[in-house]
């Protein structure tokens, strides 16, 4: 009798670590939002002058980007002033003032030129060129927190890479002039260009050479290649969107040229705006079109007369929402309450409903705030929200230790996906607002998961006594 009471003890003993740690949790189910909000680094866009910061503060709208024309037409014999350069670093801080980010093109020959071609190809000659990315070298890295991308730029008409007066408009000098962008630039921005068959030659050597292209495995390496995606300036408005799809002939049909950017514009923005009403511009098609290109971003103020067909066709509204990510939380499983010292599961479903995709860095942070004193707990989780594909669901899965030192009392739990950079991080105008009701703190940037997580004393006999929430690996 004696020994079967000692071994029931040990038994129990052993047992209590588990019976204690043995989370109850509960299924939380979350409602979508249909609203329009701002989004850093997604969305429509209003082009504005950069050396002339007015009518940034655009945020009103919803809207939280801007193409910064940087018109360089008094420097195409000689370097950048450095008055020049100090009004395109003022638009940088007028954007950073308004909580936006910055789509900078550098063009030669903003015009107007009426009927004058010649005019409007009007660039720099190439070793100016190469000075002036030089120049700007400092201010882009000075800058890339409220630099979404680089428009390539600098060469031909509107900076578009075409009728350049200076031949720029070579496979030769487009890479090389692509390639010092790429250096001058810091190694986690990237580059639009036009058009497909142009990138296809100064990677491959050949338009109709689509080998070289971006997958899942190649996607974020640093490489340059890795770091080019795609502009497209005459969106929807004719059968080959205006020389954007020059090779049909050759076999490069619009759907194989959809598929070949829809491939690589998962890992690298692809926008740009409409140019003339067409019927591929309908709404039928653009919206497909849209899903298959994985469009990040566009132009509101033109082609007025296509936003005005949207508008009609009543998609107007769907494609503001979805430009971009779009994530949606569908449901998170959570423990009811955690003890001190000890760790937590979290399961959370969500979808992005967007047509596009994160391209720019950003970490996933699980933050737990005291209800009654404010004061946070953060942990950086290794999840990578760039592979939060668009039309897919995305599961986090992640256990996380609790401070033992965390004081007893009742906690919101959420995820934050603040901006990558320090100087903006703590910035909530920067932080990725998920599309759901009611989930949303404006004040920390925070999408809550529940307002009830309680935090319990320690427990003596757990065999982990934890220092710092963090993730366990």
């Amino acid at each position: 009798m004696f020994f079967i009471k000692g071994f029931l003890k040990s038994f129990i003993i052993l047992l209590l670590p588990l019976l204690v740690y043995s989370q109850k949790t509960i299924n939380v189910t979350f409602e979508e939002s249909s609203e329009d909000f701002a989004n850093p680094e997604r969305g429509f866009f209003h082009a504005r002058e950069l050396t002339k910061p007015q009518n940034f503060d655009i945020r009103g709208e919803n809207l939280t980007l801007i193409y910064g024309r940087i018109s360089a037409d008094d420097f195409r014999d000689k370097p950048f002033s450095d008055a020049f350069l100090q009004a395109i670093q003022t638009g940088f801080d007028e954007a950073r003032k308004q909580g936006i980010k910055v789509n900078p093109r550098v063009a030669y020959n903003s015009g107007p030129h009426p009927g004058c071609v010649a005019k409007y190809g009007d660039d720099a000659p190439k070793d100016i060129v190469l000075t002036h990315i030089a120049q700007l070298k400092p201010l882009w890295h000075k800058n890339k927190d409220v630099i979404n991308l680089i428009d390539a730029g600098f060469i031909g008409g509107w900076g578009e890479w075409h009728n350049s007066a200076h031949g720029l408009d070579s496979l030769h000098n487009r890479r090389e002039i692509l390639f010092a962008i790429l250096d001058a630039l810091p190694k986690d921005r990237m580059v639009v260009q036009r058009t497909p068959h142009y990138k296809r030659a100064i990677f491959t050597g050949s338009e109709i050479d689509g080998d070289s292209i971006i997958t899942k495995e190649r996607a974020f390496d640093g490489s340059y290649l890795s770091r080019v995606g795609h502009l497209n300036d005459c969106f929807l408005s004719s059968e080959n969107d205006v020389g954007t799809y020059a090779f049909i002939d050759q076999g490069w049909t619009v759907e194989k040229e959809l598929e070949y950017i829809g491939t690589e514009s998962r890992y690298v923005p692809f926008g740009g705006e409409t140019c003339s009403m067409d019927e591929r511009g309908k709404c039928s098609n653009a919206v497909r079109e849209m899903e298959k290109l994985h469009i990040n971003y566009l132009n509101l103020d033109y082609n007025p007369n296509v936003l005005n067909r949207w508008k009609e066709e009543n998609c107007f509204e769907q494609i503001r929402r979805r430009l971009g990510y779009r994530f949606v939380l569908k449901s998170a499983l959570i423990p009811e309450y955690i003890n001190q010292g000890s760790s937590m599961k979290l399961t959370v479903e969500l979808e992005n409903k967007g047509f596009g995709e994160l391209f720019n860095p950003r970490n996933v942070e699980i933050v737990i705030i005291n209800n009654k004193t404010k004061s946070e707990q953060v942990a950086i989780i290794s999840d990578d929200p760039r592979f939060w594909s668009a039309g897919e669901p995305t599961t986090v899965n992640v256990e996380l230790s609790i401070p033992n030192t965390l004081p007893v009392g009742m906690y919101s739990l959420g995820i934050r996906l603040p901006d990558s950079a320090p100087s903006i991080h703590n910035d909530p105008r920067y932080s990725i607002r998920f599309a759901n009701s009611n989930c949303w703190d404006d004040k920390t940037g925070t999408n809550i998961l529940t307002n009830k997580l309680q935090v319990l004393i320690s427990k003596s006999v757990s065999e982990n006594n934890y220092e710092t929430f963090s993730e366990i690996r």
